[in-house]
């Protein structure tokens, strides 16, 4: 079965993995403003943007940054694939004040087919990480650590942790998973509302369908 639990986190579906902070620090320097990028705000209790890619060559950066961190390998053994793992988008998130959770889903009913990944690209801010809901009901707190990712797939309910920070606090964020074109339309639903640019499964382009995620 694609599905698994994390014993540590108590969790479904989720993994913590290392990751060579070098590589993510390029991304200190992205700017929303930038007409290579795209930013996208949801409705929630916080400052939060999605910064992603609005064109092929600003994709590229994403995806050489996916490749040397090696985040595939560490969901390869849960995907259905035909041949390699796929990065659907990349995107940094920043976010400087939370005031309540909102709690939600990446991603639901995909058959375990896809999955975020982030990774802090500031220096840590203590008290404003990733709250997640155990299996036993009880609310996890994650901490984000400079050298290691969380990755998660199906069923993964999490918030912001609420706090604030002086200065923005920047998260790297890859949704990635199969590369079987049949398991899209569900993967879609949430990633699809992300992200300025996407790559499908098939490796074609296509545009996002605008507007924040709504929170599956």
């Amino acid at each position: 079965m694609p599905h698994f639990l994390n014993r540590d986190l108590l969790a479904p579906n989720g993994l913590t993995v290392p990751v060579d902070p070098a590589v993510v620090a390029e991304f200190a320097i992205i700017d929303g403003a930038d007409p290579g990028f795209a930013a996208v705000s949801p409705q929630w209790q916080s400052d939060i943007s999605w910064v992603s890619a609005a064109n092929e060559e600003s994709f590229a950066l994403f995806e050489s940054a996916f490749d040397r961190l090696g985040l595939a390998a560490h969901v390869e053994p849960h995907l259905d694939l035909d041949k390699a793992v796929r990065l659907y988008a990349g995107f940094v998130v920043v976010r400087s004040r939370c005031e309540e959770p909102d709690f939600h889903l990446d991603l639901v009913d995909t058959g375990n087919q896809a999955f975020t990944g982030m990774t802090p690209v500031s220096v840590e801010a203590p008290g404003f990480g990733l709250l997640y809901e155990k299996l036993t009901g009880e609310v996890g707190d994650y901490e984000y650590k400079t050298g290691e990712a969380i990755v998660f797939g199906d069923n993964f309910r999490h918030s912001t942790k609420p706090g604030s920070s002086s200065a923005p606090v920047v998260l790297l964020c890859f949704e990635f998973g199969t590369d079987k074109m049949e398991y899209w339309d569900r993967i879609r639903r949430t990633v699809g509302h992300q992200s300025g640019l996407l790559r499908q499964p098939d490796g074609e382009f296509t545009r996002s369908a605008g507007g924040p995620s709504p929170g599956y």
